[in-house]
This record gives C-alpha cells, structure tokens and sequence, in this order.
C-alpha cells in the first residue's frame, strides 16, 4: 500500500470516531445503524480494517455528515 494511502485511511478512522464521539454515539450504536457489528466499528477507528465506499457513505449519513469531511 502507497503511503498516501495510509495516510488517508488514518485520517479517516480517527473522523470515524471523532463524529461518532460528537454525536454521543457509541460503537455499538453505529453499528446497528449502519448493520454492522461493534467489533466492525472498533476495528475501523483502530485502523484493523479499512471500510468500504458504501460502508463510509451509510457512517457519513448516520453522523448526519457529507463523506468528504472523513478525508479532512
């Protein structure tokens, strides 16, 4: 993998959860929103697994946000 590339993905787990915090959500919670487990979430924002393009826009529409504030 490219190193931009990885750069990208952290910045995207640490907006994961930095959303995810401001909108008083837990791991669990996002999960069920978007129909994926806890443990999903937790490896996401721990950089363990990288999301998906659709996995990123059903997170973005429940933190309520556009995805492309996952890259900034």
């Amino acid at each position: 993998m490219q190193e931009f590339e990885l750069k990208y993905l952290e910045i995207i787990s640490k907006n994961i959860k930095k959303y995810r915090e401001e909108k008083a959500l837990s791991q669990e919670e996002l999960g069920e929103k978007v129909d994926c487990s806890r443990e999903f979430i937790n490896r996401v924002e721990n950089r363990k697994e990288d999301p998906s393009l659709k996995m990123l826009l059903k997170i973005a529409f429940v933190l309520d946000i556009y995805p492309q504030r996952f890259f900034e």
